[in-house]
């Protein structure tokens, strides 16, 4: 079954899907695509996940999302003429179905279900978008990165006794990705939500331990 909006077609639409698009696969650290390349090609995510990000003054990098599976990558690609605009970097080893905008032109106008899931799928992420732009001007580091491990839980499986652990290659440095903040910070709050009893951190691995202390800290900033 696909992810995302695209688990909910019928089976003969994901089949068809699947023959109309090739496989890509990136290790982790290695790009899909630069901003000035030709948007020709929509990256359905199956497995890992991509960081979005732009440079900034002084060759800073700015992040702009971390698209995980299910999600779209380069939806550029749905506009004819345009550019990627931004770089997209494996931060796991991943996996996309590859659609190039003529087959999945034909295949939406074979299978009315498949834009609709498209557009559907677009409109989640084009959401999820705004949320992080709101919470990178009126929430903490501490609430950003508690929705960021929550958001990765819910990607990554089922809570059992109230504890799940994270796939052994997230970083301190993804997790600041996602939360908008540096590496440092990010560890310093690590050990803290650690102290709270949260979570615990194992060699490359986090697991956490508590749910509703991390949902109730998306609400309040650590004091």
């Amino acid at each position: 079954m696909l992810p995302g909006a695209f688990g909910t077609l019928p089976s003969d639409s994901q089949a068809l899907l699947r023959s109309s698009a090739r496989t890509g696969r990136w290790s982790r650290g290695e790009l899909l695509f630069h901003p000035d390349d030709p948007a020709d090609t929509l990256h359905v995510l199956t497995r890992g996940a991509v960081r979005l990000y732009r440079l900034g003054s002084g060759a800073r990098e700015v992040t702009i999302d971390v698209p995980g599976v299910g999600d779209l990558v380069g939806v550029r690609a749905l506009v004819p003429g345009e550019q990627y605009g931004v770089y997209a970097e494996a931060i796991d080893d991943s996996e996309a179905l590859l659609l190039g905008r003529e087959p999945l032109t034909r295949l939406m106008a074979a299978q009315p279900a498949v834009g609709v899931a498209v557009t559907e799928q677009v409109t989640r992420q084009a959401r999820g978008a705004q949320e992080r732009l709101s919470g990178l001007v009126f929430m903490e580091v501490s609430q950003r990165l508690a929705r960021a491990l929550l958001a990765l839980a819910e990607r990554e499986g089922e809570w059992h006794d109230g504890t799940l652990a994270l796939r052994e290659r997230v970083s301190h440095q993804d997790l600041a990705h996602m939360a908008g903040s540096t590496r440092e910070t990010v560890t310093k709050l690590l050990g803290d939500f650690r102290g709270r009893g949260l979570l615990d951190l194992g060699y490359r691995r986090i697991i956490l331990t508590d749910r509703e202390g991390l949902e109730h800290l998306v609400r309040e900033p650590v004091r």
